[in-house]
C-alpha cells in the first residue's frame, strides 16, 4: 500500500459517521470565493473576514455528525433555490442549443416551447394549454 493510499484510507475513516459535502456546501464555498475576490478587490477587510467564517462554517457543516438535521438544512436550501437553479439550468441549455432550436413563450400560458431552426413558418401546438399559434423558426 503506497503512502497516499495509506493517506486515503485514513481520511475515509475518519470521515466515516460525517456527513460531508452537499450543495449547501458548494455553494457557500462559492459565495466565500467571490466575497473574498470582491473584499481583495474593494479592500474591504470584513468581507474577507465574514468569508472566513462562512468556510468555517461550512467546515463545521461537513464534519458534523448529525446527518439528519445538515440533510434538513441542505433541502431547505435546494427549495429555496429551485426557481433560480431552474432559470440558469434552462439559460444554460438555451444557449447550447441556440443554434439547433428557437425557443418561443406560449400566448396563453406563458409555458416556453422550442422548434427546430430551420422549418420556416409552423404552427406550434402546447403541450400544457393545447393552444395553437404560428411563428417563424
Amino acid at each position: 500500500m503506497s503512502f497516499f493510499d495509506k493517506i486515503r484510507a485514513s481520511f475515509a475513516r475518519f470521515m466515516s459517521g460525517r456527513y460531508g459535502a452537499d450543495q449547501l456546501s458548494y455553494a457557500m464555498v462559492i459565495t466565500a470565493l467571490v466575497m473574498t475576490l470582491v473584499g481583495a478587490v474593494s479592500r474591504l477587510g470584513i468581507l474577507t473576514l465574514m468569508a472566513d467564517a462562512l468556510l468555517i462554517v461550512m467546515f463545521v457543516r461537513m464534519l458534523s455528525k448529525d446527518r439528519y438535521r445538515r440533510a434538513h438544512e441542505n433541502q431547505v436550501y435546494l427549495e429555496k433555490t429551485l426557481k433560480v437553479r431552474k432559470a440558469v439550468t434552462e439559460w444554460f441549455n438555451r444557449v447550447k442549443n441556440g443554434k439547433k432550436y428557437r425557443y418561443f413563450t406560449c400566448p396563453q400560458c406563458k409555458a416556453r416551447l422550442r422548434v427546430p431552426r430551420g422549418v420556416g413558418h409552423v404552427t406550434i401546438t402546447c403541450k400544457s394549454c393545447g393552444n395553437k399559434f404560428d411563428k417563424k423558426a
